[in-house]
């Protein structure tokens, strides 16, 4: 059974004002946070998919994962999933995984893969106190249902169709890191300080 890793990090940030995924958490950017866990993890292969311009993937370190580059980004995940899996070999399963959640951990992503059953489930997320959330793994016929379509809900949707298997973790669901806001929450609950934003 192969199951693969694609992360999502082609996004703009426009929320925040400035590219989030480069931010540093403690002694390392946000993005690192999460190609560290899903290489340390045991996902067979692993993607990061920046967007167009390199500021991005020029600003964090890959270890075994595979660069992707998506075009397109305003098109939304489904196009970033697509230039990610273009770059993998094929595979039984594929895990997505976001740039602005450093609190997904390695034990997360191999306690999901571990939980998962190929023959009940065409997928699998996590069910935290506060409700559903990442990392999400998808069925890869299930995910080529949808994967030539455009829209950020598609696999929340196929989620809802399911079956769908809910791993139950006993804490909160780890934060979208979207707002300055949110980098302020994100700071007390990691115990890091944060450098300022830049100012004109």
């Amino acid at each position: 059974m192969i199951v693969v890793g694609v992360i999502v990090a082609a996004g703009e940030s426009n929320r925040m004002g400035r590219l989030k995924q480069l931010i540093e958490v403690g002694d390392r950017p946000m993005l690192q946070w999460v190609i560290d866990a899903a290489e340390a993890s045991r996902l067979d292969q692993v993607a990061v998919v920046t967007g167009p311009v390199d500021t991005v993937r020029s600003g964090v370190r890959l270890g075994r994962s595979v660069p992707a580059v998506n075009p397109h980004p305003e098109l939304g995940t489904m196009s970033s999933l697509r230039a990610g899996l273009a770059v993998l070999e094929p595979c039984d399963a594929v895990v997505k995984l976001v740039a602005d959640q450093p609190e997904v951990t390695t034990g997360d992503i191999d306690a999901l893969i571990e939980a998962w059953d190929p023959e009940l489930h065409r997928a699998a997320l996590v069910r935290y106190r506060d409700g559903d959330g990442h990392p999400l793994l998808i069925r890869a016929d299930a995910l080529a249902e949808i994967t030539d379509r455009e829209g950020d809900r598609l696999l929340w949707r196929l989620m809802e169709i399911g079956p769908t298997h809910r791993l139950v973790l006993d804490r909160q669901a780890p934060l979208d890191v979207n707002t300055p806001d949110d980098l302020a929450t994100l700071a007390v609950r990691l115990g890091h300080s944060f450098p300022a934003p830049p100012t004109a």
